[in-house]
């Protein structure tokens, strides 16, 4: 019987991989954190100012496709429709709804036109609040016009 198959052997493999991530595993002397989580916030305690920027400016660059690609799929749009609608390459809608590049202006213009959408910058309410103030998360809403 190949690996994968059978009956319960899904569920198997899921309390397999649960318990190998919550327990400790030592590596040549060194303790690897418990779970993923643990890890990360070790990574990122460890990071720089640099590397902490870097991992902002990603988290935002994702988090700004992903308001490019539910808007899309709002509107039953494939990529190749917006791409035609927009004038925008395929490959470069590909890219932005997936946080590998930020969109130019005119580019940001161009796909909101193509949806039929505003732009819209939500800052943070409250006594001279700043973004630092949100957790370093940052808002973005691409609002439907007309819709």
């Amino acid at each position: 019987m190949a690996i994968g198959a059978g009956p319960g052997c899904e569920e198997a493999l899921r309390t397999l991989l649960v318990w190998v991530l919550t327990h400790t595993l030592t590596l040549e002397g060194v303790d690897v954190a418990k779970t993923f989580a643990e890890s990360a916030r070790e990574r990122r305690a460890a990071m720089g100012p640099e590397g902490r920027e870097a991992e902002r400016i990603f988290r935002a660059a994702y988090a700004f496709g992903r308001v490019i690609y539910s808007a899309r799929k709002a509107r039953n749009l494939r990529q190749s429709d917006l791409a035609e609608l927009s004038g925008i390459a395929q490959a470069d809608i590909s890219r932005i709804e997936r946080g590998q590049i930020a969109p130019t202006t005119p580019t940001l213009l161009r796909l909101a036109d193509a949806l039929g959408a505003q732009i819209q910058f939500v800052l943070p309410t409250g006594d001279g609040a700043s973004a630092d103030a949100t957790g370093g998360s940052e808002v973005f809403a691409l609002n439907a016009v007309g819709a």
